[in-house]
């Protein structure tokens, strides 16, 4: 049983600034999301609840009323009825359960009073107004500004309101409008100012859409819409599905991505208006993702005629101010949503631009992979630029750098030209001669020896790329659905050869039951992609119901204990809409701390490298599947660091800064602390023996200028004098990496 109720709350800021259909959005994978969310206590009071959220915005308690917000028939979503003060002692659930229906969670508005009615009371009497919402549609800027609410009367003409509609977008009060409703997304209609709002059919919730009565004769060669239905037109939404190097980087399949299954997570899949320009998305993924829009470029992923998806052309800089539905229009054919591949630039080229330049006829753009026979497995190793008149051997050396192998190992390319198709790449052809294009991908291997191969032969491991290739053309999506839906549907990736009897062990550990009970009512066929199963003894396991389940989230988080050595594997499943505080919780439940006040914090990991550090209101949901999560315990140091102490990302490498090895750590460098006696602290911090520690190079590294690390040599220089960004790391450069494989690969902080 769940203890927590979400909480999605629309303010009248949110609704200003929303450039759509009702209020806000509520769709979590639209581009623009327009809600506070919160998780509460079901058992929490409304009087509780009101007073936090109005302490949150700083707004007296007296002054704030909430609305519910419903579904409509009509697919719209609106404020319909004010939770009753009379609710004030009533727990959140039992307000839910009394006045919500076929909802999980709670939508509300949140109305704020600027002053008192009469001076009496804060709100008027919803038995004698309509509370309706306004938007201003203005022509010169395409865009829509909400306005607020407003409170008429069902008896009230809505030519009426004309002065006051001009009084709130500050026009002159002879000012003449047109006015429409808006009553959903296909049906904008003008209203009669003649008519009463009642006639009108207006109700609570509702939207009044206005602009200014234009001379259309002057407007008739501009490009630009002046009415609003037809600017509501372009209000519509369409998808866009994103690929990351960090997706592709565990991506196990062919293509860049699987963009037809949205159980394998491969994408990130946004909701965009069609009147969004490409500068607009662009800002937006790139806030998302923390990462500067200069740096960021986006592909057009291509359905090439030998059925495979590729990357083909990037979308100019020169699109900044189109609309995507433009773009769309322009550059995709045969394809009822937009594919892109997320390029980003880590360093500037000759201190200019950070995104390559596309010479045609010269650069290409190809994607790695690299086919490990140990564990079996893809690793997606991002993309490279290659010139078409350089022969394939040229980029070797780069295919060993990226994987940290000897410049010299001798390596086996493949180019994964379709799902059937895998074709070994002889060295001596240069690019063009073996006619790679934007979007191809080379797949490969270290060279085995005849040994390697048999000892990979015997342990039933696949040794060569076409032999996993192959295995690859023989998985398959599944669903599987309860017989009599008592238990969960789910869908798993499975072998088409399997027998009847691996399937039940599959479906069993997925479940988490014995595999001897597990039936499937018809026989099992791997043609048929929809599988019924029974759990023949339902006492064995207390399942959620199916949907339930599927609304969970399942975490394996690295704890990381006082030494290099005490590193734990913590599993976690909890509701997709828990927040990162549960997860803590769940941590604290299951390891030991230095004290019962000691903090925890949760970070994310990538190419060994801090990449975020997830604070405890986030919503877990948004935590990206796969992600290398790790825990640990908030040394007293960080805690009781002042403003003249700095705390700064620590790394480590090996003699490259992009050679990157072990587990980062945040570090406190001290006010007034010589280099020696930080050195004593990282060693300490680190585990390390002084002859280990004597090994250790440090260097600061900018996040910008990766090539270019400074390395520091005289310990009595003062580390806290220096003005480090928030884009510098305090990088370990470990020398003499053979000696020391084994040691450098399980350090951390």
């Amino acid at each position: 049983m769940h203890l927590y109720l979400t909480v999605r709350i629309v303010t009248t800021e949110k609704f200003n600034k929303h450039q759509g259909f009702d209020l806000v959005n509520f769709d979590h994978q639209f581009l623009f999301y327009d809600v506070y969310t919160y998780k509460i206590l079901k058992s929490e009071t409304y009087g509780v609840f009101k007073e936090k959220i109005s302490r949150t915005f700083n707004v007296p308690s007296e002054q704030v009323r909430f609305w519910i917000l419903v579904n409509r028939q009509n697919k719209t979503i609106r404020p319909d009825t004010p939770i009753p003060e009379s609710y004030i002692n009533t727990s959140m659930e039992k307000v839910h359960a009394n006045m919500i229906t076929r909802q999980s969670e709670m939508k509300l508005y949140m109305e704020v009073a600027d002053k008192p009615i009469n001076g009496e009371r804060w709100f008027p009497s919803i038995n004698n107004y309509i509370i309706v919402f306004l938007k201003y549609f203005d022509p010169d800027t395409q865009t829509l500004e909400g306005l607020g609410h407003l409170y008429v009367q069902e008896s009230d003409k809505v030519g009426d309101y004309t002065s006051v509609f001009c009084k709130r977008k500050n026009l002159p009060q002879d000012t003449p409008l047109k006015i429409y409703e808006e009553i959903k997304p296909n049906m904008i209609e003008e209203m009669n100012p003649e008519f009463t709002f009642n006639r009108s059919d207006i109700q609570n919730g509702d939207i009044i859409c206005f602009q200014k009565a234009l001379n259309m004769k002057k407007h008739i060669k501009s490009i630009r819409i002046f009415e609003i239905p037809k600017f509501y037109e372009l209000l519509s939404t369409f998808t866009v599905r994103v690929v990351t190097a960090e997706k592709f980087e565990k991506y196990q399949g062919f293509d860049l991505a699987n963009f037809e299954n949205e159980l394998l997570s491969d994408v990130h899949l946004y909701k965009i208006l069609m009147n969004t320009t490409y500068g607009v998305f662009k800002e937006h993924v790139s806030k998302y993702f923390d990462i500067p829009p200069e740096q960021v470029r986006f592909w057009i992923f291509a359905n090439r005629q030998n059925g495979t998806v590729r990357p083909d052309i990037p979308i100019p800089e020169s699109y900044f101010n189109t609309s995507m539905k433009e773009i769309y229009a322009r550059l995709i054919s045969q394809d009822d949503e937009m594919k892109l591949y997320m390029e980003l630039a880590d360093k500037k080229i000759n201190d200019k631009s950070l995104i390559s330049s596309i010479k045609e006829n010269i650069n290409v753009l190809i994607f790695l992979k690299y086919f490990d026979p140990d564990t079996q497995t893809l690793e997606g190793l991002g993309h490279l630029y290659v010139r078409k008149f350089d022969k394939s051997s040229n980029c070797i050396h780069i295919l060993c750098k990226k994987k940290n192998f000897p410049l010299d190992t001798p390596l086996k390319l493949y180019e994964e030209v379709k799902p059937n198709m895998i074709d070994e790449i002889d060295l001596k052809f240069t690019f063009q001669k073996l006619e790679l294009q934007n979007g191809d991908i080379i797949c490969f291997q270290k060279v085995l020896t005849e040994k390697e191969i048999q000892e990979h032969t015997e342990a039933g491991r696949i040794h060569s790329i076409p032999q996993f290739y192959e295995l690859l053309s023989l998985r398959s999506v599944f669903s599987f659905k309860s017989k009599l839906n008592d238990y969960p549907k789910f869908s798993l990736i499975l072998n088409k050869k399997l027998s009847s009897d691996q399937v039940a062990e599959a479906v069993a550990l997925h479940l988490n039951v014995d595999p001897l009970k597990i039936q499937f009512p018809k026989a099992y066929s791997s043609t048929r992609p929809k599988v019924y199963y029974e759990i023949l003894d339902g006492s064995i396991m207390e399942p959620e119901k199916s949907e339930n389940t599927e609304k969970e989230k399942f975490f394996k988080i690295i704890w990381l204990g006082s030494t290099i050595k005490n590193e734990e594997i913590i599993d976690i499943r909890l509701h997709k809409d828990a927040i990162v505080s549960e997860i803590i919780k769940e941590i604290f439940k299951k390891v030991t701390l230095s004290s019962s006040d000691a903090k925890i914090r949760l970070y994310e990991v990538k190419n060994h490298k801090i990449l975020k550090e997830y604070k405890e209101t986030e919503l877990i949901g948004r935590i990206e599947e796969f992600m290398t999560l790790y825990a640990e315990e908030i040394l007293q140091d960080e805690l009781l660091a002042n403003s003249n102490d700095q705390i700064i990302r620590v790394y480590h490498f090996t003699k490259d800064p992009i050679q990157t090895h072990g587990i980062p750590f945040k570090f406190v460098i001290k006010n007034g602390e010589t280099l020696n006696d930080i050195k004593l602290r990282l060693q300490f911090r680190l585990c390390m023996s002084k002859s280990e520690f004597s090994r250790v190079k440090i260097a600061i590294v900018s996040e910008i200028t990766y090539e270019k690390p400074e390395y520091l040599e005289d310990d009595d220089i003062i580390l806290s004098e220096r003005k480090l960004s928030n884009t510098d790391y305090l990088g370990l450069d470990y020398v003499d990496e053979t000696e020391n494989a084994e040691k450098i690969i399980y350090i951390r902080g």
